[in-house]
């Protein structure tokens, strides 16, 4: 859907009405790229010049620009955030090596292996044996293939802790089983479902996400020292379970007239199923591949190996026992989520080389005030500022800018260090729009290749993201009464 080479190609078939409301559309979104970016340079406050200087204006021109684009879905979503990353490169914004630090994270090479695994899981044809699995095994009902996606997202992220990487790895079984079905309300309901199971509940296990000990490192020594697996899981268990019912709720709303796989396709599936016969040695591999990759996980406390290394080392491994070729590496690995995400991680560091993290702090002394007075009224403030931040920044500079702010109020505040960071975390993590979060933004990029980014698909997502983001504003406050029992208020 976000190729413009493809709503040329359907443009034949809408009506005129329509294909003139989106040639309006695109004509105004592009109208506001141009226009915006130069109305915030003229207009921008005079303390931002100070603070800043010229350059620092310039970026925050650049990345309204790509917000427009993104908006607007003018281009697809790795064009704008590159856009940034050349223009910054070009226009001396910062040294280089600053402006391009988000290629060189481990975090690319995190989810470059695990990309690469999810390439060999859908070749192998594990993902597509899996998927036929669960439609012939489990109980032909409306519920249970959404829950078990949901299930296996939430399992992996007791264990990798990459959103992406576990995305990798959900997309393909989900598609598969989505392809099973001919009911579009049907297949966004297993997309979403696959999407939310990779990070719902990511800040509730530590090892979730890697910005979990990223605010760790915020806090003092001793902080650190108690909130290690056990306490952390202690301490979020009541939010993941208000989100486990906000998710139990909504798969119950959206699975109540769907269309459930008849009987007759059910023998299909597993006439095929049997045509498979035993696993070849593709799809052993494969097996082996993931064993490896978990026992690695569950012993990193031993061997002290950063997963990315450890992920894009099996990797390789794959090639060269012909798991994969290069043709596959081309095809199968999703390049252009890889460079918008990249392109977007470089902004943090150029946001601080700038000094407009410094600009946020002054700004936002206001939110402490909430904070620090109503830890009720103080949630509700900081959803609001987090939800208009994360329009305009990525989750994880969203995150390290209002942290370094928050942490300095936190001490007067009725919450802990530890409360304030972690609904910090948990609301960034929050998006409206796929460019919001490389999640999305990847599941997207999937979801168009195989031709199943409908309109359905497109609404669900809209409407169940601003669900979730809901749930977790409530999550949040319905557990201040459970924080101040284990005496974190």
């Amino acid at each position: 859907m976000d190729e413009i080479s493809q709503e040329a190609v359907s443009a034949k078939n809408v009506p005129k009405k329509a294909l003139d409301y989106d040639v309006l559309f695109r004509l105004t979104g592009w109208l506001v790229t141009f226009v915006l970016p130069l109305f915030l340079y003229v207009h921008l406050p005079e303390k931002i010049y100070e603070q800043s200087g010229e350059q620092g204006v310039i970026f925050l021109a650049l990345i309204s620009g790509a917000v427009s684009m993104w908006v607007f879905r003018l281009t697809p979503n790795f064009v704008p955030s590159i856009l940034v990353t050349i223009l910054s490169v070009i226009l001396n914004l910062a040294p280089r090596e600053i402006v391009v630090a988000g290629f060189g994270s481990d975090v690319i090479f995190l989810v470059l292996g695990m990309f690469i695994f999810a390439a060999m899981m859908s070749t192998s044809g594990l993902a597509r044996r899996i998927s036929l699995w669960l439609t012939v095994r489990l109980p032909n009902n409306r519920f249970t293939q959404p829950f078990i996606l949901f299930g296996l997202g939430t399992f992996l992220s007791a264990l990798i802790p990459s959103p992406l990487g576990r995305s990798a790895i959900m997309t393909p079984l989900a598609v598969d089983l989505s392809k099973l079905s001919i009911d579009p309300r049907r297949q966004a309901t297993l997309q979403v479902s696959a999407m939310q199971g990779s990070f719902l509940l990511c800040t509730i296990f530590l090892t979730g996400n890697p910005l979990n000990f990223v605010m760790l490192g915020f806090l003092d020594l001793q902080t650190q020292f108690y909130f290690q697996w056990g306490n952390w899981f202690q301490s979020t268990i009541f939010v993941g379970v208000v989100l486990l019912s906000f998710y139990c709720v909504w798969v119950v709303w959206r699975c109540r007239k769907e269309q459930t796989v008849s009987d007759a396709e059910v023998e299909q599936v597993r006439e095929e199923l049997r045509k498979l016969k035993g696993f070849d040695n593709k799809e052993r591999g494969a097996v082996l591949a993931m064993l490896v990759l978990i026992g690695s996980i569950l012993t990193m406390s031993f061997h002290h190996i950063a997963l990315a290394w450890i992920t894009l080392f099996i990797a390789m491994v794959i090639f060269l026992f012909d798991g994969l070729n290069a043709g596959d590496m081309r095809n199968r690995v999703d390049w252009p989520t890889l460079i918008f995400i990249a392109s977007i991680m470089s902004w943090g560091p150029t946001i601080q080389h700038l000094q407009l993290d410094s600009l946020a702090l002054e700004y936002l002394q206001w939110l402490g005030v909430f904070i620090t007075g109503n830890p009720f009224v103080g949630i509700l403030a900081l959803s609001a500022v987090v939800f208009s931040v994360r329009l305009f920044f990525p989750g994880a500079p969203t995150f390290v800018i209002l942290m370094s702010v928050l942490i300095s109020i936190s001490g007067d505040s009725a919450l802990s260090p530890w409360v304030v960071g972690f609904c910090l975390i948990t609301l960034s993590e929050s998006f409206f729009l796929p460019y919001q979060h490389g999640v999305a933004s990847q599941v997207f990029s999937a979801l168009g290749e195989e031709k199943l980014m409908h309109k359905e698909m497109q609404r669900t997502f809209l409407t169940s993201n601003l669900w979730f983001c809901f749930a977790r504003i409530v999550a949040l406050c319905a557990t201040l009464p459970y924080w101040a029992d284990l005496a974190l208020i």
